[in-house]
């Protein structure tokens, strides 16, 4: 129940995925990466990226979730505690490499969703 649960956590992380970077927030994406439709168009049709982002998320919810169900404690809070820390790892490289606010917002948000992804499914285990 434990796999099944993880990988249907990780399919819902890669379609939020989906929406979020290929509809909700794809133009502010865009132009905070500094990057035109038509130069991710003419970079192909994705289809390598979005299976190695599905098996990642995959993987990434598996572990997860197996942490979340080793630990005594709510797994949504545990998991909403981990994604923070995860957010918070990843802004020092955001700092020196100077991004902008909207493409750290856009990403770690969407970082942090798929952990609380996970911690929804570990919580029905």
């Amino acid at each position: 129940m434990t796999i099944l649960f993880a990988v249907l956590a990780g399919i819902v992380s890669f379609i939020i995925g989906g929406l979020w970077y290929g509809l909700i927030f794809r133009q502010a994406w865009l132009k905070a990466v500094g990057l035109s439709p038509s130069q991710i168009e003419a970079a192909g049709n994705g289809q390598k990226e979005m299976l190695a982002t599905a098996l990642i998320e995959i993987v990434t919810a598996c572990l997860t979730i197996v942490f979340l169900n080793a630990l005594t404690i709510n797994p949504i809070s545990s998991a909403a505690i981990i994604g923070l820390l995860s957010v918070l790892s990843a802004l020092k490289n955001y700092l020196f490499e100077r991004r902008p606010i909207n493409l750290i917002l856009i990403n770690e948000s969407y970082k942090w969703i798929c952990f609380l992804v996970a911690g929804i499914f570990a919580s029905l285990i």
